[in-house]
């Protein structure tokens, strides 16, 4: 009476068809031209753009699941999921970047006078051209707005300072 059950659980089945759906959910989020690159069997991709052609609720759930149960059946998930993620990496990264750049910022209004220099001079050293007297002027303009509540002009101005050493790198 010792079987192996080799057989998913009906639990396990259902976290997968759950999986899958959601991976549908990205792909109906996509542009059709992005869709296109992705280079989907015929059947999945005209699933996808009919989803987009329903109105009601229902009809749009019932065709969710059965865009996953094609991906199932396909048993292609994991490359779908690699060109997906092949995709959407570059505006991660760049998306990344940014918030590196906002960090910064923030990290340069926050400080103190006493730590303010050694921050600026740690940005002089990776960033050889950087005018430190022109940063210094707009992080204290910065703070000034902050203060006064008046549009943040010097901290837009202050990102685009930073933004264009990340691109000179």
């Amino acid at each position: 009476m010792n079987q192996e059950y080799t057989d998913k659980s009906r639990s396990q089945k259902k976290r997968e068809s759950t999986a899958l759906q959601g991976l549908g959910e990205q792909l109906v989020a996509l542009p059709v031209s992005s869709l296109e690159r992705l280079d989907l069997p015929p059947a999945l991709f005209v699933a996808l753009r009919d989803w987009r052609n329903m109105k009601t609720h229902e009809a749009r759930r019932r065709q969710m699941q059965y865009i996953g149960r094609m991906m199932r059946e396909e048993g292609d998930e994991a490359a779908i999921r690699e060109k997906l993620d092949e995709l959407l990496a570059p505006g991660r990264e760049e998306k990344a970047a940014l918030h590196r750049l906002e960090d910064l910022r923030d990290r340069l209004l926050a400080a103190d006078d006493a730590e303010l220099p050694a921050l600026l001079q740690g940005l002089a050293l990776q960033h050889p051209g950087l005018e430190i007297p022109k940063l210094r002027h707009c992080i204290t303009q910065a703070r000034a707005e902050r203060a006064k509540g008046t549009p943040p002009k010097a901290f837009r101005e202050l990102f685009r300072i930073l933004k264009s050493l990340s691109s000179q790198v």
